[in-house]
């Protein structure tokens, strides 16, 4: 457990290196020797069991990855529906800003999961976003 002095102080320095308002994203996803996914932020200056990606978060990381050891996605994160060609769509059903978030995927055939976002997207994003687009890469 963390003291909220920790958090904040975590939060300013990875904010300082990591976080902005970008219009796109590039991220990595990593499948690990435990078997599980984890979000590839080597700045995290947390523990690694943080950026475990669950609750169908994985599962959607395992779609697309064409080896089951990584995959690449292009996120563009918007507070407004859109239409992005290529991007597949994902619509916030629910968030609270310590528990955080469960996306509806829209229109990625194959695959008909909802996901949850833990709060690590706050630090990379900087909030939860009404619709996140997402390519693979």
């Amino acid at each position: 457990m963390y003291s909220i002095d920790q958090l904040v102080k975590g939060a300013k320095d990875f904010a300082k290196s990591v976080f902005g308002k970008k219009q796109e994203y590039q991220l990595r996803f990593l499948h690990e020797a435990d078997n599980c996914w984890y979000v590839d932020i080597p700045e995290w200056p947390f523990d690694h069991h943080n950026l475990m990606m669950v609750s169908g978060a994985d599962d959607l990381c395992a779609f697309l990855s064409d080896d089951d050891k990584s995959v690449s996605v292009s996120v563009i994160p918007s507070e407004k529906q859109q239409t992005v060609e290529g991007y597949t769509e994902l619509k916030q059903l629910d968030s609270n800003i310590t528990g955080g978030a469960t996306y509806e995927v829209i229109n990625l055939e194959g695959f008909n999961s909802n996901i949850w976002l833990c709060p690590v997207t706050l630090f990379v994003l900087g909030q939860y976003p009404k619709y996140l687009y997402i390519k693979k890469v």
